[in-house]
């Protein structure tokens, strides 16, 4: 029961970190390749520092991964299922504005 509740709670907290807007957009972000903070940090008009903080959020989820060269940290998503959940979220709501208009 224990193993259940708790498989419940990191999936729980897995859709909960994509309901953050910025976090959201992060990861669509990276949706194409991998990424520096800086890139993503200018895409979303968000500052490195606030950028960093969710990417660190992100990557305790295993939801990104980083890769370092040199001083720069580089971010991706981290395996294909990510990306799987995030491309039928898009077509999901595509599918749903559809339907309003």
């Amino acid at each position: 029961m224990d193993r259940t509740r708790d498989f419940l709670d990191d999936l729980s907290s897995m859709f909960r970190a994509l309901g953050d807007s910025t976090r959201l957009g992060i990861v669509l972000g990276l949706m194409d390749g991998e990424r520096c903070v800086s890139d993503l940090a200018s895409s979303l008009d968000i500052s490195e520092s606030s950028a960093s903080h969710h990417l660190r959020n992100l990557r305790q989820l295993r939801l990104v991964k980083r890769r370092r060269d040199g001083k720069k940290l580089f971010y991706s998503l981290d395996d294909h299922h990510v990306y799987l959940i995030l491309t039928i979220g898009l077509e999901h709501q595509a599918h749903k504005d559809k339907e309003e208009s």
